[in-house]
């Protein structure tokens, strides 16, 4: 985990971005996985046949302005990397996603197929992640599966549309808020801690967050990053997330930060209140076998080693 302190202040400047508007721009990116398109182009149709007015943005305009803007497809970005997509975009709001098939062994010989998808629903004036959905279809035959997560896909969209409209109606009302409240007075700290005499706080232990199943079925390798308030009186104040990775992760990182015990940030005996960044990495544990494949890996290291010539001392000829 690693800790760094932040300087917060209000700022308001100008956005290429309408607050609010009918229709709502949204842009859909082709998703991660072979099956990607097929899916991303399901959920324009959705988007355009939806009750809600939705403008969806040409597909080969979208494609083209991912590439411009160099994404490469990742799904783990921070608020900073999604809010200058979508401004690639010109959109709203927009959807990324991943869309994977696999063969799984159930019992004895038996197999079947799992079809997943994770989709991530984007606000492109914040870069807020305002939905991450997961979900998940079996059958016995591959094609079957993905039908069945379709259709999933299908008759959960307007649930998906709702929270669109939902996000948009909080963007409204933060603006309408601008100006009616002031922000409470944070000291502002600089990196060079040690000179202001500002001790950081002391967290009493390590606790790990929990790599969550639907990361592994997903095979996700990713980091969180939330913005934490650590208080004066030794308890977790507001979290937020400043890095997102879906899969339940961002959740399992949440949980975690907030069973953070630790003593404050002091300046001299006073205690300070600070907000700091918590950094998490998630990597899919080896299995059992991969853990011991591992072990006779490193064992076959050893003696390659040992009986390495360059590496045994050799007497010098008289």
């Amino acid at each position: 985990m690693k800790f760094v302190l932040y300087i917060l202040f209000w700022v308001f400047t100008g956005s290429p971005f309408t607050l609010v508007q009918s229709p709502i721009r949204l842009a859909v990116v082709d998703f991660v996985g072979e099956e990607g398109w097929e899916v991303a182009a399901q959920l324009r149709n959705l988007a355009k046949a939806s009750n809600i007015e939705f403008e969806v943005l040409d597909d080969d305009m979208v494609r083209a302005a991912s590439r411009g803007a160099g994404y490469t497809g990742s799904l783990n970005l921070n608020r900073d990397e999604a809010r200058a997509l979508g401004q690639s975009f010109g959109c709203d709001f927009y959807v990324l996603g991943k869309v994977q098939t696999t063969r799984r062994l159930s019992t004895g010989e038996q197999f079947y197929f799992d079809a997943l998808a994770g989709l991530f629903f984007v606000e492109s004036r914040t870069g807020r992640l305002i939905l991450f959905t997961y979900e998940q279809a079996k059958a016995e035959d591959e094609r079957q599966a993905m039908n069945q997560l379709r259709e999933t896909l299908k008759r959960k969209w307007s649930y998906y549309a709702e929270a669109i409209t939902a996000a948009r109606a909080l963007q409204s009302a933060a603006i309408d808020n601008i100006g009616q409240s002031s922000p409470s007075a944070v000291e502002v700290l600089t990196d060079d801690l040690a000179a202001q005499g500002v001790q950081q706080p002391f967290f009493y232990q390590r606790i790990k967050p929990e790599y969550t199943e639907q990361a592994d079925l997903a095979g996700i390798v990713a980091t969180v990053e939330l913005e934490a308030v650590f208080r004066e009186d030794g308890k977790v104040g507001e979290i937020e997330i400043v890095r997102w990775a879906g899969f339940g992760l961002d959740e399992s990182a949440i949980s975690t930060v907030k069973k953070l015990r630790f003593k404050p940030a002091e300046r001299g005996e006073k205690a300070l209140t600070i907000k700091g960044l918590v950094r998490y990495n998630f990597r899919r544990p080896l299995s059992q076998a991969e853990r011991q494949e591992e072990i006779e890996r490193l064992k076959r290291s050893l003696r390659d080693i040992k009986q390495d010539p360059t590496q045994t001392s050799r007497r010098p000829k008289p």
